[in-house]
């Protein structure tokens, strides 16, 4: 009898430790799941939705770096979105999306006290041209016709403004028409819809080598910023790592676009994205790379210059210093790296 009780007992001890062993088990297996799920999320690329105006060269390095893989080196994944550049920073402040690349648009915002910042220079000069009907000689013969612009409120729009007073034409005398999205330009040309327009590398020289006119160069009148990285005081605030990454990644891009050992391989890329003729790839790179920002800054008079531009065209009378749009910290948080 005591035999088999102590049988008993230790089949109820035996029970009792498979019990707990399983139990332990299956917490050793949850935690190794949750590390494994927590490894993968830390090691997935972040994705972002990033404003394009369109496909010219001057954002050529957003589809370059994404295609070189620079971004994803950074861990980010970016998704291009084209839209009309005030559009665009609607979308931004709404939260629809995570980042602009038109400094344009969002400057004029900046100047009516919305939350957004610079974070990077893709480009710290305009690259693009006022090109016109084949008949048209000169930018004083404007006067009285239209001009095709994406926005009146961005770099491409006051860009104009500035060609056109620095000639001595009154504003007013032309009609200033906003056509959203560059591909809208175009058509609206070559379709003798306008009498002229602002486009930039490789959509300049592909119609001038068509026969239409360059009546001016907008780095000539006026150092505005067109295209570079934006985003809202929050989302810095809520995102620094996404942030981080997204600068990371322009900037490896840059640095590796501009280096003169790398020219050939991107001039095929430019060939090869927009379809073009080499000689006529290697022309609008050329002309392109001036205008690029060679480490993500812009020089503080250039800056300057520009906020007066935008005072003036939009009759505001606040002042504004360049700290006031830029936030160049995570910029040089990169580089220090």
């Amino acid at each position: 009898m005591s035999s088999a009780g102590d049988n008993m007992v230790r089949i109820v001890s035996l029970q009792r430790s498979f019990l707990r062993g399983a139990f332990f088990g299956a917490i050793a297996l949850l935690a190794f799941v949750f590390a494994a799920q927590s490894i993968h999320a830390a090691s997935a690329p972040a994705k972002v939705t990033i404003h394009i105006p369109s496909k010219s060269l001057s954002l050529m390095p957003y589809y370059f770096g994404k295609d070189k893989g620079f971004f994803a080196a950074e861990r980010i994944e970016p998704q291009f979105v084209m839209m009309a550049p005030p559009t665009a920073i609607a979308a931004l402040l709404a939260g629809e999306l995570d980042f602009s690349s038109t400094t344009g648009a969002a400057t004029s915002a900046m100047m009516r006290g919305l939350p957004l910042k610079r974070m990077f220079y893709v480009q710290q000069d305009p690259a693009h041209v006022l090109l016109s009907q084949p008949e048209i000689k000169s930018i004083q013969e404007l006067t009285g016709k239209t001009i095709g612009v994406t926005a009146l409120t961005d770099a491409v729009g006051m860009a104009a403004n500035v060609i056109l007073r620095g000639n001595g034409i009154d504003v007013s005398r032309v009609t200033l028409i906003g056509m959203q999205i560059t591909d809208n330009n175009i058509k609206a040309l070559t379709t003798r819809k306008i009498a002229a327009t602002l486009l930039a590398p490789p959509y300049a020289q592909d119609l001038e080598a068509k026969g239409y006119n360059k009546l001016a160069e907008a780095r000539t009148y006026a150092p505005l910023s067109f295209i570079g990285l934006v985003t809202t005081i929050d989302n810095v605030k809520k995102n620094p790592q996404k942030v981080f990454g997204v600068v990371a990644g322009l900037y490896r891009t840059m640095t590796y676009l501009l280096n003169p050992a790398h020219h050939n391989e991107v001039v095929q890329y430019v060939s090869s994205y927009h379809k073009l003729d080499p000689a006529l790839a290697e022309k609008a790179f050329t002309a392109q790379v001036p205008a690029f920002s060679k480490d993500g800054t812009k020089p503080r008079s250039a800056v300057e210059r520009e906020i007066e531009i935008y005072r003036e065209t939009l009759k505001i009378a606040k002042t504004f210093t360049p700290d006031d749009l830029e936030d160049m910290s995570l910029l040089r948080k990169v580089q220090g790296r």
